[in-house]
């Protein structure tokens, strides 16, 4: 909720007077606010699994005649890559789960666009919104469970495409 106040009164009138819009109220304000509380996830435990990466690795690569940088690309990083992909599968968990921030920030409307300079109201915070006032059993209310099942499919496809990413570099390493 902080984040969502943060959002509200310092991104979108950024937002609004970066692009002259009327509102900042924006989808881009939105993805914005999601990238900034993905960020610190994300790095913080990339950044344990590069230091996790035993020295003798480097040691090895840089006794052989690799730069640092080789080393790095060569072999600090797919070392430490089913880290970073678990590191990056958890910041987009936290985006995905969130719903009260877009809420906030998004304008909250129903409609339908790919203009990132448009309101818009995302599958979280439809359900959050209105499954309170919906009458149990509705069109409306099965609805929104589908909005949920499909909430559910794109997750666990995403962690199906991370489950196939890990497997294929540890088998390598």
């Amino acid at each position: 909720m902080v984040l969502g106040f943060f959002g509200l009164l310092v991104l979108a009138p950024i937002v609004k007077g970066l692009f002259g819009l009327s509102s900042g109220l924006t989808a881009l304000t939105g993805a914005v606010l999601l990238a900034l509380m993905a960020i610190p996830t994300i790095v913080s435990i990339s950044e344990d699994a590069i230091r996790s990466v035993p020295r003798s690795y480097r040691e090895a690569s840089m006794a052989l005649g690799a730069s640092e940088m080789q080393t790095l690309w060569g072999v600090t990083v797919p070392a430490a890559l089913s880290g970073i992909i678990a590191a990056i599968m958890l910041g987009m968990g936290r985006v995905v789960g969130e719903t009260m921030v877009v809420l906030m920030v998004t304008g909250n409307a129903a409609i339908l666009t790919l203009s990132p300079f448009e309101s818009v109201r995302t599958m979280t915070a439809t359900i959050a919104a209105e499954m309170g006032e919906v009458t149990s059993g509705s069109t409306h209310y099965q609805a929104l469970f589908w909005l949920g099942i499909l909430l559910l499919a794109a997750t666990f496809t995403l962690n199906m495409v991370a489950q196939r990413v890990l497997g294929k570099y540890q088998r390598i390493g």
